[in-house]
């Protein structure tokens, strides 16, 4: 009876050893390598894939089978993966081209503003990263955030469609009516892009597009248009193409005046910063001066 019960354990104890060699350690390790896959980047992706590859299992059984099926799943995903941000991207780009056609086709209408909405937007991403850099409004400044306003800013003055040529293209000043109607560009903008959200509402930069539409003449103060909000209750978005946009302004030639020097149009900015603007964003504008000078410069050639 010992020498049975003696020779039984060592039997157990070799086919637990099997057991963990040949089929509990080699799924541990396929559930190792898959649990621990990333998606973030191509090279992660890639390292994932390796990892599996790694393992090298030759059970000869099913365990072998089984490693060989998570393997070729492992890069089916991956690939799928690259594929669909190759796809995914393309369609951004073609957005992203379809955006600055419609804004360029408003543009078009007024013969005085040149690259105002790609101006604009460049100095918006200029003021954004100078923001992040100073640690002004951190939590509410993602690099999701900061794309959308970049994608969105060229539409800020799409409501410009139904201003009248007259109006936009008027060689002076305009009078009080004029001015009225031209005010109105920020409902109409507001308006269509509310249209187009509709259609596609989980488009993410159509959001801040329809802020920047409506509200990007609000003041800090609470002496803009059209509601006349003041302070943080205008979305962040717009106050800050409001820096944008009036600098632009400044420093354009119009049918009516001359551009500003960009010395004297950063120092209306100064001026500004508490009254018009959010005193913390136009900070920030004036912090990356010399960033502004090289935009505006190379629009300007």
């Amino acid at each position: 009876m010992s020498l049975y019960l003696g020779f039984f354990i060592v039997i157990l104890l070799l086919t637990l050893n099997f057991a963990e060699e040949s089929i509990v350690a080699p799924i541990n390790a396929i559930a190792w390598a898959a649990g621990s896959f990333a998606y973030d980047s191509e090279e992660a992706r890639a390292e994932n894939v390796e990892a599996v590859r790694a393992l090298n299992i030759h059970t000869g059984d099913e365990i072998e089978n089984l490693y060989r099926a998570v393997l070729k799943t492992a890069g089916d995903i991956m690939r799928y993966i690259a594929d669909a941000q190759k796809k995914a991207a393309a369609i951004a780009k073609m957005q992203e081209g379809l955006i600055i056609t419609l804004a360029d086709l408003v543009e078009s209408r007024d013969q005085s503003t040149g690259d105002h909405v790609r101006k604009t937007a460049a100095y918006a991403e200029i003021i954004m990263k100078q923001m992040k850099k100073d640690g002004v409004y951190k939590d509410a400044l993602t690099d999701e955030f900061v794309a959308e306003v970049v994608s969105a800013a060229p539409l800020h003055d799409v409501g410009k469609i139904h201003v009248s040529d007259t109006i936009l293209n008027k060689p002076g000043r305009l009078n009080e009516e004029e001015f009225r109607q031209m005010k109105e560009h920020t409902i109409a903008g507001r308006d269509i892009l509310s249209r187009v959200i509709e259609i596609a509402p989980d488009s993410g930069y159509l959001k801040e597009a329809q802020n920047l539409a409506a509200f990007h003449h609000e003041r800090w103060d609470g002496s803009g248009y059209p509601f006349g909000l003041a302070g943080e209750n205008i979305p962040l978005s717009a106050r800050i193409m409001a820096v944008a946009d009036v600098f632009d302004a400044l420093v354009s030639s119009r049918s009516y005046k001359k551009g500003f020097p960009f010395e004297k149009a950063m120092q209306i900015i100064r001026e500004g910063s508490g009254s018009h603007f959010d005193p913390q964003i136009a900070e920030a504008f004036l912090r990356a001066a010399e960033e502004v000078r090289r935009v505006s410069e190379a629009f300007g050639e």
